[in-house]
């Protein structure tokens, strides 16, 4: 059996780091090429609102490297008719400042004028249809069937049912919104845009808002108490989607929250697909995968972002695995061949945000990201107040100037975090798994060679957010129970 294990040699290699010359920055990357194409900071607001937001950053980029911009977010089965009047509005104020645009189209959470998908339960209410049990999501194999969804964004409040992603009649809807209604809205701006040189004013369209599949039994306090109080259903969804994919009692998914997950993927690439199929490219399309969150409660890990028919794209707050940096993300991308991407919903005023505002685009920018899009909006009044006002904070302005000035971006230390300390610590923790599966004549070569493989590199450029993310992985390969017996 094959003995090979991580070479002493790399925890060196870190110790190294921690002593003598300064500490590498954790979070930067040596300047990548400059693209092709531009690059895009965007705050979501209305068009209304966006020659105030230029006057009050006072920057917009070169127009072909890196652009200011705005994204507009719609709810689609609530604004139907309204589609292509709020689409036409947002390119006139494009072209009226100067500044690129982006659009987002919901499709899974706002869609309570859809009574006739989703109510099943009230037949004195409109819309009722018993088979309409199928478009909404469930708590078990044979139910119970959900009335309400909950959702937090800053409050808790009460939603329309959960849709089931896999529902046919669902999907009939969502194919017929995109082919119909909102692609032959943008298409002739796109058009206009191209015939005036100005095509790079388009950054892109973020597909959905941030697609979940809730688990009511690990929600947050608030939402828990509200959940309580209506006396509903504590409990993991998705057994709906999971029965129309072949899953049942007798034979449930191996891993509840990766099928789950897998759902998502697949679904959000069902929307991209369709955005393509009506004409639109795929290097202008984002999903919107909530990065920061835990998989447990929402079955959204990073992976769910990427699919054929789109870059991948999150949201990026700094907390939970984003707290530190974002390796997460970078092993994700470096797996999927390094695609672009997209930070499609920041802001350091989240609160438990580490990093300051140059730091912050820099974990972004400095590592293959061409969007950032800066949120303040929130439910409730002290999240969206606490957004607004470090999206607009002098820190902010300044990062953002110097991003469209051209400026290399740099990525400070965050405050009592020291990345080489963890890594050396995890290391020592997978040289004792590597130990220990010897012991139980496991074979941990294949783990530790896919290790060797990009590590030292890593280390030696300074680019400590992915090594230690390699690391963590294979701290979890190592932990698995399974691995090869001679």
């Amino acid at each position: 059996m094959a003995r090979t294990i991580v070479p002493l040699l790399l925890l060196g290699m870190v110790a190294a780091r921690g002593s003598g010359s300064p500490v590498a920055d954790p979070h930067a990357a040596a300047r990548l090429p400059a693209p092709e194409e531009p690059r895009y900071l965007l705050l979501w607001r209305p068009p209304e609102a966006v020659a105030g937001m230029v006057r009050r950053i006072g920057a917009t980029g070169d127009g072909t490297t890196r652009l200011l911009g705005f994204g507009l977010p719609c709810s689609t089965f609530a604004a139907e008719k309204q589609v292509p009047d709020m689409v036409r509005s947002a390119f006139a104020a494009a072209r009226r400042n100067n500044v690129a645009v982006m659009l987002q189209f919901d499709f899974h959470v706002e869609w309570r004028n859809r009574p006739d998908l989703w109510n099943w339960f009230d037949p004195a209410k409109p819309g009722y249809n018993p088979n309409n049990r199928a478009n909404v999501e469930w708590f078990g194999w044979n139910g119970p069937v959900a009335q309400v969804r909950y959702l937090n964004w800053g409050a808790p409040e009460r939603m329309a049912p959960p849709v089931c992603f896999t529902s046919k009649r669902v999907r009939a809807e969502w194919r017929r919104l995109i082919g119909k209604v909102i692609v032959p809205a943008i298409l002739p701006e796109l058009a206009q845009l191209r015939r005036e040189g100005k095509g790079r004013l388009f950054a892109g369209i973020l597909v959905g808002s941030e697609p979940t599949v809730d688990n009511y039994r690990k929600t947050d306090p608030d939402t828990a108490r509200m959940i309580d109080a209506d006396r509903a259903p504590r409990g993991q969804l998705g057994y709906r989607a999971l029965l129309d994919r072949g899953y049942s009692a007798s034979k449930p998914p191996p891993d509840m929250v990766k099928a789950l997950a897998g759902i998502v993927q697949e679904t959000v690439a069902f929307w991209c697909r369709a955005f393509v199929e009506a004409g639109i490219s795929p290097s202008k399309l984002y999903p919107h995968i909530p990065a920061g969150a835990d998989d447990a409660v929402t079955c959204t890990p990073a992976w769910t972002a990427f699919n054929q028919w789109s870059r991948p794209g999150w949201s990026t707050y700094g907390v939970g695995p984003l707290r530190e940096g974002f390796g997460p993300l970078y092993t994700e991308l470096r797996k999927h061949g390094g695609p672009a991407w997209g930070g499609v919903e920041a802001n350091v005023g989240f609160p438990g945000t580490l990093a300051d505002w140059e730091t912050y685009l820099a974990w972004h920018y400095n590592h293959g990201a061409v969007l950032v899009g800066i949120n303040t909006g929130a439910t409730g009044t002290e999240l969206p107040g606490l957004l607004e006002k470090s999206a607009f904070s002098p820190d902010a302005i300044a990062a953002y100037r110097k991003f469209l000035s051209g400026a290399k971006l740099v990525a400070k230390p965050l405050p009592g975090v020291d990345a080489t300390k963890r890594i050396r610590a995890k290391m020592a923790t997978l040289q004792a798994g590597f130990q220990s599966w010897l012991k139980d004549r496991r074979d941990p070569s294949p783990i530790a060679r896919d290790v060797e493989r990009v590590l030292p590199a890593l280390l030696q450029a300074g680019k400590l957010p992915e090594a230690e993310a390699v690391i963590d992985a294979a701290i979890r390969k190592v932990a698995d129970k399974g691995g090869a017996k001679p």
